[in-house]
């Protein structure tokens, strides 16, 4: 599974279809039950990255990184992409969230 494939959204669609579309992908993966899941974590799709065409804000990183610990599987993750000058805030939300924090 690609959240790249998931965020096949309008540009810029609102954040609640964006959850909505990423829970269909967390069932899927839970559904899948994988033993490990790698997280190629990209900050892109924050509302005010200069190449962003989303809205996302800090808060959905951290839903995100929460939603894939509650699976209960182990997880690691890669720094893929951001370009705001935020991304020290963005990472710290999704590694709060994923962390139980």
């Amino acid at each position: 599974m690609c959240w790249g494939e998931l965020l096949l959204l309008r540009l810029r669609a609102p954040r609640a279809v964006w959850r909505k579309e990423a829970q269909k992908a967390l069932a899927d993966v839970k559904a899948f039950n994988p033993d490990l899941i790698g997280v190629s974590a990209g900050f892109d799709a924050y509302k005010r990255d200069p190449l962003c065409q989303q809205q996302l804000e800090a808060e959905d990183f951290h839903w995100v990184g929460e939603s894939l610990r509650k699976l209960g599987v182990p997880l690691f993750s890669a720094l893929e992409g951001g370009y705001s000058n935020d991304l020290p805030e963005l990472v710290l939300a999704y590694l709060k969230g994923a962390a139980g924090k």
